[in-house]
């Protein structure tokens, strides 16, 4: 009976241990209570591996710390019968450390690591077999180091590896033999580096390789073999370089490419070979220097499905370039400067969701450019030079849910322009020079949701103009020249929450222009010329959160202006020419937060104007005549003394410029402080100097 004794005895102290130094390392670290397999040691300043770590964890995170340096005895500390941490420890993170050089010594017993991360350390050389004894390992990350070379021999040892990061150090070439041994390696990322240089041979060993990222370097040209050995490669990014060509010798026998990223250098033509791609499925060579593309520079490339041609210096497009991409879904080719489209550009292109044609030099649009287009469904043409729209231009675009017009020349918009466009979400129209919308030009349009058409010339709208856009949430009408809104122009806008109306020449507003706004959230009546609003002209939008009415010729507001407003936090009067404010005027805004007030006419405040306004954080009063000599003001100079974090500027006399917060009680009362500006107070001390006595203090009531 002894042994059971003895093992029962051995086994207690082992669980004993692990449970003491579990809670012990979980004091100081984090240990998720939904496993047991991981701890936390994420930014706590440690200089060092913590000693009392759990033997049987598998994760160990200790980024973020100050560990310059890992010791032998850190992993492989002795202890009872049972599992170590060196034959538990699957992923260990050690990056944005200190560390200078691979801790070769003190991770060596680490033989069933699969990842390690180092990055974001110091490391600025690997020695030779470095990890050799990490036969697990899976994933290594050296990215953002301080290194330059790589020696042949460095990643010996590691014939499991598949995932390799070296961007982000100062790499300068690559040269053959560094990834020999790395045979089952599939990913390698070398962006960010120097590298100006790929010698022949270099990627020989890596014969499973399907990824290999060489963005944002320094290379210019792409020498004979420094792509051998790459035929199973997939993607390969060669991005914000310096290339100027593509040599078929290099990249010809790439077969197996399916992404391929040439953005961001110099080329200036299209290599013929492309066409021998056939399982490409992106192609990325915008931002380079085209000028023109060949009939057949994308033939055979079938199952291609997005193209980047855009930012390049394309001036015009052969009529059949994109003939055979049948499977094409997204087509870039704005920022260029083509002039013109023939009709057959896009033709068989029958999966095509997204076609970019804006900021080019378009000005004419062939009335069939777009026929077989059903599946489209993003079409940017802003920032052309189009004058006029040809008729039934979009009726084949069924299912187009996005439409950029805006920044052209257009003047004209026909009746049945967008009336095929049922599924139709958004539309944009600003910045043209549109005069008016025919009647029922967005029939049709119940999906509706966004329709912009600031920045035009429109002089007025019918009743009708919006009929039926029963689910549109944002109308942009501002810079335009509206005079008036007619009467039920917005009765069927039931669920808009953004009406832009700024920068108009609205002199007035109908009292019940706005009542069928109830779920309106933001409201833009700025830089008209509005002397007058009705009573309750806001008293249906319950939901209100944003209203600007600044910069208008506001002499006075209605005690119930804003009455019912429960949901308003924003509030611009500022720029007017108020000069008073009845006390009721906030009553309801108790959700106020920024009041604008600034630049109007006012000398002082109604007793309790801004009691109502218990969540005002910010407050703009400056601009004002503040009559500080007369007895009315000692209600906002009390109010400012008790609020002065939430004044956003300075609020001064008119007379000498001084704080109205430091001003003192009056000696005398002018003759212009009439009685309709004092406030109503039950006594207020007021100091008279008699001739030939001294002060005498009286109380007077101010009804």
């Amino acid at each position: 009976m002894e042994r059971p004794l003895l093992y029962l005895t051995a086994m207690g102290l082992v669980i004993s241990l692990m449970e003491t130094t579990s809670t012990n390392i979980c004091k100081t670290c984090s240990c998720p209570e939904d496993t047991r397999v991981a701890v936390w040691c994420i930014g706590k300043l440690l200089t060092e591996v913590p000693r009392n770590l759990p033997l049987d964890i598998q994760e160990l995170y200790l980024q973020h710390n100050n560990i310059s340096n890992v010791l032998p005895t850190d992993f492989s500390y002795g202890g009872p019968p049972g599992p170590h941490l060196s034959e538990c420890l699957l992923t260990l993170d050690l990056s944005h450390n200190h560390l200078t050089s691979i801790p070769t010594q003190g991770l060596e017993v680490l033989t069933q690591l699969k990842k390690l991360f180092l990055n974001s350390n110091l490391i600025s050389s690997l020695a030779p077999g470095c990890l050799k004894t990490l036969t697990n390992l899976q994933e290594l990350y050296l990215n953002d180091n301080l290194l330059h070379s790589l020696d042949p021999g460095i990643f010996t040892g590691l014939p499991r590896l598949s995932m390799l990061m070296l961007s982000l150090n100062q790499l300068t070439t690559i040269a053959p033999g560094v990834f020999d041994e790395l045979g089952q390696l599939d990913l390698l990322q070398l962006n960010g580096n120097r590298i100006s240089e790929i010698q022949p041979g270099s990627f020989l060993g890596l014969r499973v390789l399907s990824q290999l990222y060489l963005r944002s370097n320094n290379i210019s040209v792409l020498t004979r073999g420094s792509m051998e050995g790459l035929d199973q490669l997939q993607i390969l990014s060669l991005a914000n370089n310096r290339i100027q060509m593509v040599p078929q010798e290099v990249l010809g026998h790439l077969k197996s490419l399916k992404n391929l990223y040439l953005n961001n250098n110099e080329i200036g033509f299209l290599p013929g070979f492309l066409s021998n791609f056939v399982d490409l499925t992106l192609l990325d060579v915008s931002t380079n220097g085209l000028t023109s593309l060949a009939d057949v520079s994308f033939q055979n490339l079938t199952k291609l499905r997005r193209l980047d041609l855009n930012s390049n210096n394309l001036t015009a497009l052969p009529p059949q370039a994109f003939q055979g991409l049948r499977n094409l879904t997204h087509l870039n080719l704005f920022n260029n400067g083509i002039r013109s489209l023939p009709g057959t550009t896009f033709l068989g292109l029958l999966n095509l969701k997204e076609l970019h044609l804006d900021h080019n030099q378009i000005s004419t649009l062939p009335p069939e450019v777009f026929q077989g287009q059903s599946e489209l469904r993003e079409l940017q043409l802003d920032n052309n030079l189009l004058v006029e729209l040809p008729e039934g231009i979009f009726d084949g675009l069924t299912h187009l849910r996005t439409l950029y017009l805006d920044n052209n020349l257009l003047e004209v918009i026909p009746k049945r322009t967008f009336h095929r466009l049922v599924y139709l979400r958004e539309l944009q129209l600003d910045q043209n020079y549109i005069s008016s919308l025919p009647r029922g030009v967005f029939a049709n349009l119940v999906e509706l949701r966004i329709v912009q058409l600031s920045h035009n010339r429109l002089s007025h709208l019918h009743h009708d103009i919006f009929q039926g856009l029963t689910n549109l949430k944002e109308l942009q009408l501002d810079a335009n020249r509206l005079s008036s809104i007619p009467h039920g122009a917005f009765k069927d806008l039931k669920k808009l929450r953004e009406l832009h109306l700024g920068s108009n020449g609205l002199s007035k507003v109908r009292a019940a222009v706005f009542h069928d706004l109830r779920k309106l959230e933001i409201l833009q009546l700025q830089f008209n010329q509005l002397r007058h609003l009705p009573a309750n002209v806001f008293s249906g939008m319950r939901h209100l959160q944003r209203l600007l009415l600044h910069s208008n010729l506001l002499s006075a507001l209605e005690p119930g202006s804003f009455a019912g407003q429960g949901s308003l936090e924003e509030l611009h009067l500022d720029r007017n020419l108020l000069s008073t404010l009845p006390a009721p005027l906030f009553r309801d805004l108790a959700h106020l937060t920024l009041l604008h007030l600034d630049f109007n006419r006012l000398g002082s405040l109604s007793h309790g104007l801004l009691r109502p306004l218990g969540k005002l954080e910010q407050i703009h009063l400056g601009g004002n005549p503040w009559q500080c000599d007369c007895p009315s003001i000692f209600y906002l100079r009390d109010w400012l003394r008790d609020n002065p974090n939430i004044v956003a500027q300075p609020v001064k006399c008119v007379s000498d410029q001084s704080p109205v917060a430091a001003m003192t009680n009056l000696s005398t009362v002018p003759s212009y402080c009439s009685s309709s500006s004092t406030p109503t107070l039950s006594f207020l001390p007021l100091l008279l100097l008699l001739s030939g006595f001294s002060f005498l203090c009286l109380h007077i009531h101010f009804p």
